[in-house]
């Protein structure tokens, strides 16, 4: 059994085929590739089969579509897939990877075991893999003060598939912090699971994050989308409030409700 775990909570199949090559190129294939088919219209099955004599795939067809209602629920159920890997990389199925990403995880992994959570620095590409920039690239060491302060202060943009992180660490802490359509679902688990020891860059290999007309992209015409994004942030900030209380985010609790109120107006 590997110790890697890449989980691709899959939907879209337009760019499928080549997430699933990125995984299939690795130069290091101690992984194994879980797939949870989130009751898609398109045939994954058919591209996933071409793959299976390449590199270990498990694959799950869920009949029920729950990325609509309740995206955090259909993370989550993709990784229950999960055997006995130790550690989890919940991919997506249409972003790509360094043909070295799992061998360079496994690398820094060894020479800083302690760490909980590990991240790659993201490049933006476009829908004809025509690279458009990179984003703000961390520094090898991260603490989640530092995560959030860039945040707040818009210079980072943070994906889930740019995470690796323990899965016993991540059980223990309560899996994904659950907001309304996933909305700083990502940035708050990472905050749980970077608390302790901070997040440790692996900067010898990227992800690719894709911008392309099938991206879910923010709905600013429908008002009950737009209503339910603000109570999300709403529950976030507050979120991050009490973790300050409770001495989890050591930032004084004035001058963080000043950076939230900033960044709160920032979105309206």
């Amino acid at each position: 059994m590997s110790s890697l775990a890449i989980v691709i909570p899959a939907y879209k199949v337009i760019y499928f085929d080549q997430a699933l090559s990125s995984n299939a190129n690795q130069t290091c294939k101690d992984f194994t590739l879980y797939i949870g088919n989130d009751n898609s219209p398109f045939d994954l099955k058919a591209l996933v089969d071409s793959y299976e004599n390449r590199i270990h795939i498990v694959y799950k067809h869920f009949n029920e579509n729950l990325g609509g209602k309740d995206l955090v629920a259909h993370w989550e159920r993709c990784l229950d897939l999960i055997g006995d890997e130790k550690w989890i990389w919940s991919f997506s199925d249409d972003n790509t990877m360094d043909p070295t990403c799992v061998e360079n995880f496994y690398d820094t992994m060894h020479r800083f075991p302690d760490f909980n959570i590990f991240h790659f620095n993201v490049r933006h590409i476009d829908e004809a893999n025509q690279i458009v920039g990179d984003f703000f690239c961390f520094p090898e060491f991260l603490s989640i003060e530092e995560l959030l302060k860039l945040k707040l202060e818009g210079s980072i943009y943070s994906m889930v598939a740019e995470y690796i992180f323990r899965k016993s660490h991540f059980l223990n802490k309560g899996r994904f912090q659950k907001f309304d359509l996933a909305w700083g679902s990502d940035d708050a688990t990472w905050i749980k699971l970077g608390g302790e020891k901070g997040i440790r860059n692996i900067d010898s290999a990227k992800v690719y994050w894709r911008e392309s007309p099938f991206n879910i992209s923010p709905n600013f015409r429908d008002q009950n989308i737009l209503c339910r994004k603000l109570y999300a942030q709403i529950e976030f900030a507050d979120w991050i409030c009490q973790q300050a209380k409770q001495n989890e985010i050591r930032i004084g609790i004035s001058s963080l409700k000043k950076q939230l109120t900033v960044w709160f107006l920032g979105k309206f």
